[in-house]
């Protein structure tokens, strides 16, 4: 199955196969979705990529397909194919699906999309035009898919095979429906929740192409109907019937004839599909093993006892060929004992080693971050990548258990990746996945600062950043001492020194940084360091992002503040009041500019004095993350008519749905948004006092901005909202005229105040300092004294 993102699979399909049908089936996404929002935490770009890498395999996990992806990276919503393919080379793209074709073998592909403008999203448009390309060119090949089908889920007019997904499995104790919506709601970060129903569901295809004679035209019975799903193995038919018939908990012994034969057939295999074989034989005659670590973030030149465990449930002995443990070269294992050299039935074996780190061992990192993007941002460099985890959703792990035991008088070698594991008192048992680091991690806070500067060229003001070391050296005590470069030309930052009394601690420093008596407006950079007891300088540090639904996945991360000096005005403020949203750093990116800024909890949003605050901001998608904003929203409408100032930044449909606004306002579906970041912006009345307190808005401040200029823009609203912005994507093509949208900024009067509606994207621009972008929200804060009409 092949889509653009995460989330754009059809999980019922994949249940079905993979669980229903017992085919081999994998998504292909071309994209790890990090162009999207975040409903669960703070991460964007890259970060939430690795967020949607894993909770595709949450999903997979459960619907039982295996994952792949191509090098494109989402750079946010587009509106053709062609102007995706100016961010994905087309032959770049599809080489690489040919390559997970040529990998995975499949025999049939299934387009999650039509490859035509009805799939809306450019997105959408390429994986359906690179999928349908991908089959035309191997459809001829020996062993090349045979069936090419289009899944007809948004448009069952077409559809050619419907397919029951509603059955239940007697063995689950779900349908395969309940099933797959389980697996879509591990999609958490992008708001995928859904119910379980029971009764009938069914998935839906069309047949678009197969090979001559392939095809059963409208009537096919089946997915696979002129498919040749037969092994060219003599008797392999036979023995998965025989086998079928032995293979139950209650007759172990039975199946070991049937496991012999099976094990002889490994030979005609090849190595995926051998790897499979194998665990099917282990798992059939009760033979599990296990490998554990006594630590989960390793160091440099650090020693990790490791135990691999052999357990042997079945009712016959085992026979230990060998066990070993795998780790990456310059890494040193040493066995520290021998083990028993056949396992009896309902014994466990363990074997212990030790495993040192290399001295040089770089901190953990995704491969496809290892180097910049490349094609503006489009494409990931995959240079000196190994084929065999090129598209892969991550490299294998650092270090693995691999145990070769005979069963029924044959070989059968078996691989499982050494994590560390240890006892929660709440929860119980908890496994984590080895990471790799230095001896001291050191973090900067904030990572990117936009730092105003008045028209005569000062910024006096000095700025703090939080300097954050965090020791994962085990054993004694450690000591280290912060480095700060400042930009050149800046004064000297003291060092401070910092003790530490056990492995994982974190301490900081806070640090002030003034500029130099002459500021000019430009991109400047801070960079920190830490200098260990042993005098090794130590730069860098490892973010872990963790949560419940997914499995922890760490990325390396510099020691670099990103510093952006520009003009910039802020109007008289005593306090803002603000409700974060989603994925939301834009009360952090306030405050570092001077906006004295207070977060509301939900205690202040339902009891609190909101005419202390001289302007109230809603974060983006707050309506659908604080319910205490759901349930004052009418506090804080009276807010503003008694002469206050709201500004609501983009939200979804819950909010229109809702009824939250003060007048009717309306979303189109899909709705309006402006993806070019460099799309021209015209003032519709360029004397409001939007674009001139404090700050006049010029040309200039539409320059630099990132990925968008705005979403969730409103299409139509009522006549007390004032529209001051109108802007546009460029046409599609000629004769076509541009789409002009004038709902990105709406501003109403309300009672003796003012409500703001803006579909602007401040959640990303600030974040990455963008001037302009401060500018003008300087004047939306500055809106309550500027008197507005």
């Amino acid at each position: 199955m092949i889509g653009a993102h995460p989330d754009d699979e059809d999980t019922q399909l994949l249940v079905l196969l993979s669980r229903g049908m017992g085919a081999q089936a994998a998504y292909l996404s071309l994209t790890r979705g990090e162009g999207g929002q975040n409903l669960i935490g703070p991460e964007l770009g890259p970060e939430l990529g690795i967020i949607r890498t894993e909770e595709l395999l949450a999903a997979r996990e459960l619907d039982g397909a295996r994952q792949f992806f191509t090098r494109a990276s989402d750079v946010g919503f587009s509106k053709s194919a062609d102007e995706t393919f100016r961010f994905w080379p087309r032959d770049s793209i599809l080489k690489d699906v040919l390559e997970v074709i040529r990998r995975f073998r499949p025999q049939i592909i299934v387009s999650v999309f039509s490859g035509t403008p009805a799939d809306g999203h450019g997105h959408h448009q390429v994986a359906g035009i690179i999928a349908r390309q991908a089959f035309d060119l191997l459809r001829d090949s020996a062993g090349g898919p045979v069936k090419f089908y289009r899944s007809t889920r948004g448009d069952s007019a077409a559809t050619t095979l419907a397919l029951p997904v509603g059955t239940l499995d007697p063995i689950l104790g779900y349908s395969y429906y309940q099933i797959a919506m389980a697996s879509r709601s591990r999609h958490r970060s992008q708001d995928m929740g859904q119910l379980q129903r029971p009764g009938p569901s069914t998935a839906r295809v069309a047949l678009v192409a197969a090979r001559p004679g392939a095809s059963g035209g409208s009537s096919e019975p089946s997915l696979f109907a002129g498919v040749d799903t037969t092994v060219p193995v003599p008797g392999y038919a036979a023995l998965i019937d025989s086998a079928r018939a032995a293979l139950t908990p209650w007759r172990p012994a039975a199946t070991l004839p049937y496991l012999t034969r099976a094990s002889r057939l490994l030979g005609t295999a090849d190595v995926e599909q051998r790897a499979l074989l194998e665990r099917a034989i282990a798992a059939a005659a009760g033979v599990a093993i296990d490998g554990t670590g006594d630590d989960g973030i390793v160091t440099q030149g650090q020693r990790l006892q490791v135990e691999v465990t052999v357990w042997n449930a079945g009712d016959s002995a085992v026979r230990v060929d060998s066990v070993a443990v795998d780790a990456p070269v310059g890494w040193v294992v040493d066995r520290l004992d021998v083990g028993a050299a056949s396992v009896a039935p309902g014994a466990v074996s363990s074997r212990r080693f030790i495993v040192t780190v290399a001295r040089d061992a770089e901190r953990s990192q995704p491969y496809f971050l290892r180097r910049p993007v490349t094609n503006r941002g489009g494409l990931y460099d995959w240079s000196g990548v190994p084929s065999d985890v090129r598209g892969l959703p991550f490299e294998p792990p650092p270090v693995a258990a691999r145990v070769r035991v005979t069963v029924g008088g044959e070989p059968v070698t078996l691989t499982r990746e050494v994590v560390y594991r240890y006892r929660d008192q709440a929860i119980g048992e908890i496994r984590r996945p080895l990471f790799v680091t230095r001896d001291l991690d050191v973090a900067v806070s904030p990572e990117e600062v936009l730092w105003p500067i008045d028209g005569a060229g000062g910024g006096r003001t000095p700025r703090r950043f939080t300097i954050t070391v965090t020791s994962r050296a085990r054993g004694t005590p450690a000591l280290a001492r912060t480095q700060v470069t400042p930009p050149r030309g800046w004064p000297p930052v003291p060092s401070e020194s910092l003790g530490f009394s056990r492995e994982d601690e974190a301490k900081s420093a806070v640090v002030a940084l003034a500029p130099p008596e002459i500021l000019a407006p430009g991109a400047y950079e801070l960079r920190a360091a830490a200098a260990g007891g042993d005098g090794r300088r130590h730069e860098g540090w490892l973010e872990i992002i963790d949560y419940p639904h997914i499995r922890p996945r760490a990325l390396a991360r510099p020691s670099v503040a990103q510093i952006r000096a520009a003009r910039i005005a802020l109007p008289a403020l005593s306090r803002v009041g603000y409700v974060r949203g989603a994925a939301d750093r834009v009360p952090e990116a306030l405050l570092a500019v001077g906006v004295p800024l207070e977060l509301l909890g939900p205690d202040s949003l339902a009891r609190g004095d909101l005419s202390r605050y001289d302007a109230i901001v809603i974060g983006p998608r707050a309506y659908e993350t604080e319910p205490a904003l759901v349930a004052n929203n009418g506090r804080l409408l009276d807010y503003a008519k008694n002469g206050g100032l709201l500004i609501v930044q983009y939200q979804q449909y819950p909010f229109v749905d809702g009824g939250f606004a003060p007048f009717p306002l309306r979303m189109a579906r899909p709705h309006d948004r402006v993806t070019d970041e460099a799309a021209p912006v015209t003032p519709l009345d360029p004397a409001h006092p939007v674009f001139h307190y404090p700050n006049e808005i010029a040309p200039d401040d539409w320059r630099g901005w990132v990925q968008e200029r705005g979403l969730y823009f409103a299409h139509d609203w009522d006549s007390t909202y004032v529209p001051v912005l109108e802007m546009h994507d460029p046409p599609p093509g000629p004769p076509l005229p541009p789409a002009e949208l004038k709902g990105g900024l709406l501003i109403a009067p309300l009672g003796r105040g003012t409500y703001v509606y803006t579909g602007l994207s401040f959640f990303r621009q600030l974040p990455a300092g963008v001037p302009g972008a401060y500018r003008l929200f300087a004047n939306l804060l500055g809106l309550r004294r500027s008197n507005v009409p």
